[in-house]
């Protein structure tokens, strides 16, 4: 099927592949950004046709200001051009979930998944993934990092004498010195740790009926959360600089049991050798193949050559590019991924793989019953798949 896919007017993401109807609602709870927390939460739902409420699917952007942010951090040569082939792209897009529709009450727990986005995105540029791991029975919660890494967030905070909540805009921030940068990178990600731990506190919270001041959308009830996660066994998913969040997550709280690392950039931890001595839960890398380096890979074997202890994974999907696990390609037509997000490898075969593979390594380490099905798709291209690192 052509891409962008299009349905009663409305340009959007893929239809998630799993049983359940997607349902997501942003939260962000009170405090400063060191304090509170920002995410968007998919769930699955009672819901059995995503095309019949098609009216409250979720926009790509969640506000017109994101516009801005990606265009600043697009790199075009022309801001004016680049601004009108986001808002295009972008600002005109949906993601096939619906907000804040009740959650499924169909079984009983749902496993939890916190994901950290890469430099540059935010909280709906990874919506594929997250809807998709969802409507196979998981509570994802994507986290938009205020760390300056994000194309654009922001908080909303009271003024003084004021009651009203103000919106104060986080922009991309970037070093100007190479020599400075991976010091800026280690701050970032002491941040984004928390950050990390910070959402799945919220997630406990809300499993648990406790009350939360969120200010975001104060009147929704949050008590449709109650009692519906499984919070024994968390998971933490990222891409690029969320995957090098992700693994100074594992090794800072131990409470998350599973990691999913896309596409790892491992420069930020290059110098970080005890780092993987303190990360004893099992890790799956999904690599593209075009942005893998041998000093990336060399740092990512800290992680994999030793780890007897538990399982470690590495594959490569062939063909593949860095942006082939987000959003982008599949918001695009073919006559501008050509120029700007070209692969070799099919973007919706490169997405389906990359979460067939996931789906596979959680349910295993869940425990779960193997399934047939992702197992047939997932052999039927076999081809495209390289196992470990090279």
């Amino acid at each position: 099927m052509a891409l962008p896919h299009c349905y009663d007017g409305k340009t959007h993401l893929p239809i998630p592949s799993g049983k359940y109807v997607v349902g997501c609602t942003d939260i962000m709870t009170a405090g400063d950004t060191e304090n509170g927390s920002f995410c968007r939460i998919f769930y699955p739902t009672k819901l059995k046709d995503p095309y019949e409420y098609s009216s409250r699917w979720a926009k790509y952007l969640p506000h017109e200001m994101y516009v801005e942010g990606f265009t600043a951090v697009g790199g075009f040569r022309v801001y004016f051009l680049g601004k009108r082939l986001i808002s295009w792209a972008f600002g005109n897009s949906y993601i096939p979930v619906v907000e804040d529709a009740d959650p499924s009450d169909e079984q009983k727990h749902f496993p939890v998944i916190i994901f950290s986005h890469g430099m540059k995105a935010c909280r709906t540029t990874y919506s594929i993934f997250c809807s998709d791991m969802s409507s196979h029975g998981f509570i994802v919660a994507a986290v938009e990092h205020r760390d300056g890494s994000a194309c654009l967030s922001y908080n909303l905070e009271r003024e003084e004498n004021d009651k009203s909540l103000v919106e104060k805009w986080i922009a991309y921030k970037s070093t100007s010195f190479e020599g400075e940068e991976l010091a800026f990178r280690q701050q970032q990600l002491q941040i984004r740790t928390r950050e990390c731990s910070q959402t799945l506190d919220l997630l406990f919270k809300l499993n648990a009926g406790t009350q939360i001041e969120h200010i975001l959308q104060p009147t929704i009830d949050f008590g449709m959360f109650k009692g519906i996660m499984d919070v024994s066994s968390p998971i933490i998913a990222g891409h690029s600089f969320g995957s090098a969040t992700l693994l100074r997550t594992l090794a800072a709280d131990k409470r998350f049991k599973v990691g999913l690392a896309m596409d790892a950039w491992m420069w930020p931890l290059k110098d970080e050798i005890e780092l993987a001595k303190n990360v004893a839960q099992p890790v799956l890398f999904i690599n593209s193949e075009a942005f893998q380096t041998v000093p990336n890979l060399n740092t990512m074997k800290l992680f994999t050559v030793d780890a007897d202890h538990t399982e470690r994974r590495v594959v490569t999907l062939k063909g593949s590019v860095h942006y082939s696990q987000n959003d982008v390609p599949c918001l695009l037509p073919w006559y501008i991924r050509r120029f700007t997000y070209h692969s070799a490898i099919d973007p919706l075969v490169a997405i389906e793989l990359n979460n067939r593979i996931s789906l596979l390594y959680l349910r295993k380490h869940l425990g779960h019953p193997a399934d047939e099905e992702l197992s047939k798709l997932v052999e039927k291209h076999e081809h495209l798949i390289n196992e470990g690192i090279a």
